[in-house]
């Protein structure tokens, strides 16, 4: 039996379109609530960008309904009762698309119908908005899981991205990114060539800025986020259709991060208090990209079926180990299955030269939330990959 080596898919992208979405509904929806109503030509600005969203929003389930899902459901039919759920949300979202399209443009011309327009976009949010969070909370783990990423990138380019002209891609472009960390930057502007990103960021970036001036106002900064400082603290959380004392049976084997982290590469526990106890230490080997390093990490709690912590432990004789963070898990009984959240704190920051070199070199390490979210995904894989064989696999020290 041979192994497939091949990256996943990385659908961080349709993550990042979502949000783009929610982000400009709820700024709509807000504008047309704001008294006094919007002047002309807020109003008509207003207008024409629903109604290009729409059609964005249209030709993206589009593409999704013929170029996505049918690749997945031919390379993994078990998915088929998901896809059909996706095309069921499909076909309740569209007339919902074609209601805020036309209210839209009535709105453009009629200033009265503001409250239909407003109706129209709360009709639509209560239908796609759990969609778009399905979708990214199932339907993408499984295409992740189907899919390779060279297979992934064949069908953005061909279906989403090859179609359109510069001046699309450059509008649809600035759009995406506006307002979002570094990382999804890099995400979505390295979708295209180094030449064509940069025309798309310096040729559309000013008319950009002016249209949504024209519509949200000249206060609203919709800038990428591109130097913020690292986040200190985060979660993920999953449901897992597994009892509580087996996921933490799993998470306090430090042995077995490996399995599910993306950067750890093996851990041991070193001599002194027995492992997974409180106090105990040990010791995790790590590789991102090029960069090799380990750290000693403590216990620092350990409540069966309830939570496990550990923290990195801080060296002040070695400056390149002077920062600290807590790693937690809670585990909480949540129907047939349980509900765990996984979250991090910076309890000491690097220094301050590292902090910026690391940043750098590690961008992933700004904003540690779409890991932990890969990690209790592979959480869920280990447990059940225990459960079809009756047993974990053997610890080692």
């Amino acid at each position: 039996m041979t192994t497939d080596t091949r990256p996943p898919a990385d659908t961080r992208i349709m993550r990042i379109v979502h949000s783009a979405l929610r982000r400009d509904i709820a700024r709509a929806a807000q504008v047309l609530r704001t008294a006094p109503p919007p002047a002309q030509t807020q109003r008509v600005t207003l207008a024409d960008h629903l109604v290009w969203m729409m059609q964005f929003l249209h030709l993206h389930h589009s593409g999704e309904d013929s170029g996505l899902w049918p690749l997945v459901r031919e390379l993994n039919p078990a998915a088929g009762a998901l896809l059909d759920a996706m095309d069921a949300d499909h076909a309740r979202i569209g007339p919902e698309i074609e209601r805020v399209t036309a209210a839209a443009t009535e709105y453009r011309a009629y200033p009265a119908s503001r409250e239909d327009l407003s109706h129209s976009l709360t009709a639509l949010e209560q239908v796609l908005l759990p969609h778009l969070q399905r979708e990214e909370d199932e339907m993408m783990p499984v295409v992740a899981r189907t899919l390779t990423r060279r297979q992934w990138d064949d069908v953005e380019q061909q279906v989403f991205i090859a179609s359109k002209t510069k001046r699309e891609l450059g509008i649809e472009a600035h759009w995406i990114v506006d307002g979002v960390d570094r990382e999804d930057y890099d995400v979505t502007v390295r979708k295209v060539g180094p030449a064509t990103r940069f025309m798309l960021i310096h040729t559309f970036k000013r008319p950009y800025r002016r249209a949504c001036a024209a519509r949200w106002g000249a206060d609203l900064d919709v800038s990428p986020r591109l130097h913020q400082p690292p986040r200190t603290e985060g979660s993920a959380e999953l449901w897992i259709d597994v009892p509580a004392g087996q996921l933490y049976d799993v998470v306090a084997d430090v042995t077995r991060i490996s399995e599910r982290s993306p950067e750890c590469r093996g851990c041991a526990w070193l001599p002194g208090r027995s492992p997974e106890t409180v106090g105990a230490r040990f010791r995790g080997h790590n590789r991102a990209h090029h960069m090799r390093w380990s750290r000693v990490c403590e216990v620092t709690a350990a409540d069966p079926g309830r939570k496990f912590e550990f923290r990195t432990v801080s060296d002040r004789r070695n400056p390149l180990y002077h920062d600290s963070t807590t790693w937690s898990y809670i585990f909480r009984a949540d129907g047939d299955g349980t509900r765990v959240t996984h979250s991090y704190r910076i309890d000491v920051l690097p220094y301050r030269p590292l902090l910026a070199l690391y940043s750098r070199l590690q961008p992933q390490h700004r904003d540690m939330r779409p890991q932990m979210r890969q990690n209790l995904e592979a959480l869920r894989r280990q447990a059940h990959a225990d459960t079809s064989t009756g047993s974990p696999l053997p610890r080692t020290a």
